[in-house]
């Protein structure tokens, strides 16, 4: 698996993470109330989002794609050694 397929499944993972909390949310009512089970989902669901994202930035660190780092695939896409993106 590459770097850029693992984001791709990241931000999906999120996105439909986020929107499930969107749905209980508009669903019950009263929620921040609550000391229940919605609320013990709603808070287990925002710590698993925050470490996805987490997760995400490690796959995806900050690089400047240097010059001497750039090469060529076998299938002729530009890549960065450095992070392993492609560019």
């Amino acid at each position: 698996m590459t770097v850029k397929k693992a984001i791709k499944i990241m931000d999906w993972w999120i996105n439909q993470k986020t929107q499930s909390m969107q749905q209980l949310v508009s669903e019950w009512n009263h929620i921040e109330d609550d000391k229940g089970i919605a609320k013990i989902l709603l808070d287990s669901d925002k710590i698993t989002i925050l470490n996805l994202e987490l997760i995400k930035k490690e796959l995806f660190p900050y690089c400047s794609h240097p010059i001497k780092m750039r090469d060529r695939g076998p299938d002729e896409v530009m890549y960065c050694m450095n992070c392993n993106s492609d560019l």
